[in-house]
């Protein structure tokens, strides 16, 4: 067969592969929240015969006709992205909701507070946009690499094995993997503010370690259709504590004082915590192969994350405006009053039983034993305990973790696999994108959001800098 590609090759100057057939089950539908599913027990990637410095194009990914290019492993046209699994296009706006918005949006008042509205909101949509760029460029730099031969690309992960290597591979895993277990992390920090706001006399390390037992015996589920029903109830009481949330911003409305519009030394915080409240990389090639028709994928996403931007933002104005300069974060510590209490527990309930399904990824990369399980749980519940301050910790986590997970990595990977074909001439980066994507690594990411956010967030965590929030 290969000596048939060369000939191919040779003659027309583009390397013909033979079809795959597709596979005998389609990937499901149902997405859980906040968990990238890409992480995955190491599985075979079928490559091309020649190394990807040697692969010519087949043709133009961003622009194909429906259902050209070779048939992928799921049974589709691939190159084209003309079909996909069998969500349709309002549950794939529904599976996109569920993955993006969490706890993340209930730090965003508290943000706002600190950086002034209209800044906040600024930065907010900003971030939104470089991250939809992103997430794109992430769905485009696989469709190139199916274009070129490349099969079973079915995640992140996938990614950076065929762009990198094995380091790649490593490096994309390494950091779902620390973006897991801080998102777990934050979710033991927002229980145990807002129990201890419900029950002072509760001491903070008995909520923290309090909530390791029962912890460690889900985190043991191998198989994720039994956490399907945690998941559900967590999606129910997240969504209704967050409506009641906002709703009792409005009958919370009752100062005079008059909110600031921008406070510049403040933009990293709030850019880092619009980071982490829109991280989602890990789940946007899950989510297109779930998509019924991938080419209506990327307007999906667009309309989708505009949505979801304009909603915490709303939110983030409505919680600053209601508290003013005593806006906490989270924000539910504001509420007082028995529906407030139930509330805060409906969130708590709701963050505890996502937890597992935090974890489950986590297990899929470095499957450990049953006492490495618990030392885990016991290990997020100690960093909790360490670090009490929850809106610190969304500053800290979005500006370190996943800013090389939602913005450095996907721009080092399309630069890698598009810049290669602008040598030959056709298909390549515009000389735009290009610039854009190493303003995105080199400075617009890296330097000022990757190094100075990350400075800027551990010293507030270290000094008590701002003496707001949960300390």
């Amino acid at each position: 067969m290969r000596d048939n590609a060369e000939d191919d090759a040779s003659n027309n100057g583009v390397e013909m592969r033979p079809l795959v057939p597709p596979r005998s089950s389609p990937r499901p539908v149902g997405i859980l929240p906040h968990t990238p599913v890409d992480l995955h027990p190491r599985r075979p990637i079928n490559q091309p015969d020649e190394e990807l410095e040697d692969i010519a194009l087949i043709s133009d990914a961003e622009t194909p006709e429906r259902g050209s290019g070779p048939i992928g492993p799921h049974g589709v046209g691939h190159g084209g992205g003309g079909g996909g699994g069998s969500a349709t296009p309002r549950q794939t706006v529904i599976n996109i909701f569920i993955s993006f918005v969490g706890a993340g949006m209930l730090g965003m008042p508290y943000a706002f507070s600190r950086s002034g509205w209209a800044l906040g909101v600024t930065c907010l949509f900003a971030v939104s946009s470089a991250n939809v760029y992103c997430m794109l460029l992430l769905v485009k730099t696989r469709r190139r690499l199916e274009m070129n031969g490349y099969k079973n690309i079915e995640g992140y992960g996938d990614v950076g094995r065929v762009v990198l290597g094995e380091r790649g591979e490593t490096l994309v895993n390494v950091c779902l993997v620390i973006s897991q277990v801080g998102f777990a992390t934050a979710y033991i920090i927002f229980i145990a503010a807002n129990v201890i706001s419900i029950f002072p006399g509760i001491g903070r390390a008995t909520i923290c370690y309090g909530c390791v037992p029962a912890l460690s015996a889900l985190v043991q589920i191998q198989d994720m259709a039994i956490l399907s029903p945690f998941s559900l109830l967590a999606d129910v009481a997240n969504l209704s504590g967050t409506a009641a949330v906002f709703f009792q911003d409005f009958s919370a409305f009752h100062h005079h004082e008059i909110i600031k519009t921008y406070d510049f030394s403040s933009w990293l915080y709030v850019t880092a915590v619009a980071v982490y409240s829109l991280e989602g990389v890990g789940m946007v090639l899950p989510l297109e192969t779930s998509c019924i028709k991938r080419d209506d994928f990327p307007k999906l996403l667009k309309w989708s994350i505009a949505g979801i931007t304009a909603l915490i933002a709303t939110f983030g104005v409505c919680g600053y405006a209601a508290f003013g300069s005593h806006t906490q974060a989270p924000v539910t510590l504001n509420l007082d009053g028995g529906v407030a209490s139930f509330v805060k527990l409906a969130l708590c309930v709701a963050l505890y039983l996502t937890y597992p399904v935090m974890f489950f990824p986590v297990w899929l990369v470095a499957p450990f034993s049953a006492p490495m399980r618990v030392a885990a749980v016991v290990g997020t519940a100690s960093v909790a305990f360490a670090v009490p301050s929850f809106g610190k910790f969304l500053g800290l986590v979005g500006a370190s973790i996943c800013t090389l997970l939602g913005f450095i990595i996907p721009a080092v990977f399309h630069i890698k696999v598009f810049h290669h074909d602008a040598k030959g001439g056709e298909g390549g980066l515009k000389k735009w994108e290009l610039m854009f994507d190493y303003f995105l690594v080199a400075f617009g990411v890296h330097v000022v959001f990757g190094i100075l956010g990350t400075y800027d967030s551990f010293m507030s965590l270290v000094n008590h800098t701002d003496g707001k929030g949960v300390d």
